[in-house]
């Protein structure tokens, strides 16, 4: 993702080491967080905390605030990202960098990456760049080796064609084509293929029979095997994914979106705990 969206920070980490995930930070905020938001925050966006380490020994931290369903904000989304990053900054006494993730649109004015504000002579500007998945050179993306191009691809098209199932299955195939196409391991593409299923999120009963029947069509002809038992793999996944989703207090509408997984299927992991 960095050397899509940040090269310059991709040319400053150490590959060699080991991108640690911060959830327990994040937990901390969590009740300065709720206080400040006029809804419920884990309805409308996602916040990840990443120690990012670099070349020169030192680690940054970077803040990925997702924002899920962005056209039904009704908060400052500028204002929000300033005020996460000096919390952050303040409660852990270090600096934090900040990207904003948009799956959907939100106002213009919302999505400039920047906020701003002055009154007696003070005065604050906080800029921070600003990744719109439903934007992007689609020709690009489709010849690009790099993964995270492929799933911002596909995130683009599912947007585009969120309530039209037969087109999604229409890219669903075209990015099994770029699959074959690419040198990867066979785990790495089944990783895509894991995120492909959730991010474009089937409903039509005879278009989800048309994507297996179309896997099975390629297994045969020799261009991607997927077996029964890694396809049994791929859904025990989602569920792991799911019951940690649930452990964070997601709501059920967005474990769906981001799994492809049924309410059924979640309410009963739910009530398993």
């Amino acid at each position: 993702m960095l050397r899509s969206v940040l090269p310059s920070m991709a040319e400053a980490v150490d590959e060699n080491s080991q991108v640690k995930f911060l959830e327990t930070e994040l937990r901390r905020l969590a009740r300065f967080t709720r206080r400040f938001s006029q809804e419920d925050p884990a309805s409308k966006f996602v916040d990840l905390l990443a120690e990012v380490p670099l070349l020169n020994g030192e680690t940054s931290w970077i803040l990925l605030h997702v924002e899920i369903q962005g056209r039904g904000s009704k908060e400052n989304f500028r204002l929000r990202m300033h005020r996460y990053r000096c919390l952050l900054e303040g409660r852990f006494n270090r600096p934090v960098a900040g990207l904003a993730i948009l799956v959907q649109p939100i106002p213009v004015d919302q999505s400039e990456g920047v906020y701003r504000w002055s009154r007696f002579g003070s005065k604050i500007v906080y800029e921070y760049p600003v990744f719109k998945i439903y934007e992007g050179n689609e020709e690009e993306l489709r010849q690009s080796d790099n993964p995270f191009d492929l799933a911002h691809y596909a995130g683009m098209q599912a947007w585009k064609h969120q309530k039209t199932d037969p087109r999604k299955l229409e890219y669903m195939k075209i990015l099994l084509g770029e699959l074959n196409k690419r040198q990867w391991s066979h785990e790495e593409k089944m990783g895509f293929l894991w995120f492909l299923e959730g991010v474009m999120h089937i409903n039509d009963v005879e278009v989800w029979d048309s994507w297996e029947e179309e896997l099975e069509r390629r297994k045969e002809a020799g261009e991607m095997y997927v077996s029964l038992m890694e396809r049994k793999g791929i859904e025990q996944e989602k569920m792991e994914t799911a019951k940690r989703m649930l452990e964070r207090g997601m709501p059920v509408s967005l474990i769906i979106d981001l799994t492809g997984l049924t309410e059924e299927v979640i309410l009963s992991l739910k009530s398993e705990d």
